[in-house]
């Protein structure tokens, strides 16, 4: 197995389940190779949003698939660090406990999410025009 370096925002969870070519292409050998790191918040975000824009039906296949990946619990070390990058970087809550996680392990986070933008190891991606 390989280890997990990459963080998936819940944009591009969201965006995955909503068919983007661009995200699948981007992230399904790395989903197929379970190199996904899941912080636990992206669990209730993910959730949420497949309810609202897809089905509550699709909810369990999607946490399903995501229960593959490696699932990091927000530990309290984790989020006191998320405090702090939510103080320093200006991060909403959800965000910064995203950040946080991806930081700990040294993996990249891939996202929609501008929010990041011009923060160590976070890969930008740009909406479908």
């Amino acid at each position: 197995m390989i280890s997990p370096r990459y963080v998936m925002d819940t944009s591009v969870w969201v965006d995955f389940y909503l068919g983007n070519k661009q995200v699948h292409d981007l992230v399904i050998e790395r989903l197929r190779n379970r190199e996904i790191i899941v912080p636990s918040v992206c669990a209730y975000e993910v959730a949420l949003a497949i309810d609202r824009r897809i089905s509550e039906e699709h909810i369990k296949v999607v946490v399903a698939n995501m229960r593959e990946q490696h699932i990091d619990e927000l530990t309290f070390d984790r989020a006191v660090a998320a405090s702090n990058y939510r103080h320093e970087k200006k991060l909403a809550m959800a965000d910064a406990i995203v950040f946080a996680t991806a930081q700990f392990y040294n993996a990249t986070l891939i996202t929609f999410d501008r929010d990041f933008e011009g923060l160590p190891n976070v890969h930008l991606l740009k909406p479908n025009t």
